[in-house]
């Protein structure tokens, strides 16, 4: 190859990368995010274990800074770029799976403990709770006005095709005048389809958004939110418990409306969506 030859290759690899990046330059970027992300979930896990040694916004808020002075970023612009990746979930997933991959494989080499599965799987049962993560969360308002659940449960091998997934949870704290509600979201992914739900929470109470499936696709991921976007955080805390995942396979006689606020994929009355994956 000639030395023209490869500038030109070297060139065109470069546009390539930079074509590929969605990313905007005043946003952090998805690597670097990566790495915030991580530092963040050790800051987040520490201030909930040493309750007694961050109980005030203040000493809490001095681990979070830590995180933005180790990165040189500033809480501003991390908020902000959280808020952009709120608003683009699939490459916020993305970079989130690559955290959680990050944090198990920091926790197995620790030795006899072992990390949280990430994968999900189940057996033939006709009901079963696939969720992963603790069954408890708390929202705060000096994490910023961007604070999020998030979960991604990526089976090895695909769920049963037309399986229903009910998510859900015990929520209290909301205020009554609270401007901007909570709002949960939940997507499946099948083959090429992706079938959403999505609605607000308004009050405190047991929730559940059932979202179902096409009946003739498998299932390769179940994944979601729940958001809250205050910049005025106009609330204190919010706590999430008894968080869970049902998973039922189609025709299941046991998913029967529940006795709570409910949240469907066939209702009219909300924000639900099929999208067509194929190019």
């Amino acid at each position: 190859m000639t030395d023209k030859l490869r500038i030109y290759a070297i060139l065109m690899l470069i546009c390539l990368a930079a074509s590929c990046s969605r990313v905007p330059k005043h946003i952090i970027s998805e690597k670097k995010m990566r790495t915030v992300l991580y530092d963040m979930q050790i800051a987040e896990a520490l201030v909930e274990t040493e309750n007694e040694s961050y109980g005030t916004n203040d000493a809490r808020q001095a681990v979070y800074d830590a995180v933005f002075a180790k990165h040189n970023i500033t809480q501003a612009e991390y908020d902000s770029s959280l808020m952009w990746y709120g608003e683009h979930m699939d490459i916020y997933m993305r970079v989130y799976r690559m955290v959680l991959r990050d944090v198990n494989e920091n926790i197995a080499l620790m030795g006899d403990i072992k990390p949280n599965p990430l994968s999900g799987d189940v057996s033939a049962k006709d009901s079963v709770d696939v969720w992963i993560y603790n069954r408890h969360h708390t929202f705060r308002p000096e994490q910023g006005m961007l604070t999020m659940l998030r979960f991604d449960i990526s089976p090895q091998k695909p769920y049963s095709s037309g399986s229903s997934y009910v998510f859900g949870f015990s929520v209290w704290g909301i205020p009554s005048d609270m401007k901007y509600k909570p709002r949960v979201h939940i997507s499946a992914q099948q083959a090429d389809t992706i079938i959403s739900v999505s609605n607000e929470i308004t009050k405190d109470g047991y929730y559940e958004a059932v979202l179902r499936t096409v009946a003739t696709k498998q299932v390769k991921r179940v994944y979601g939110y729940v958001l809250i976007n205050d910049s005025a955080a106009s609330y204190n805390r919010i706590y999430m418990d008894d968080i869970k995942m049902m998973k039922y396979n189609y025709g299941s006689k046991a998913l029967t409306a529940p006795q709570a606020d409910t949240i469907s994929s066939v209702s009219d009355t909300l924000d639900v969506k099929i999208e067509d994956m194929r190019i």
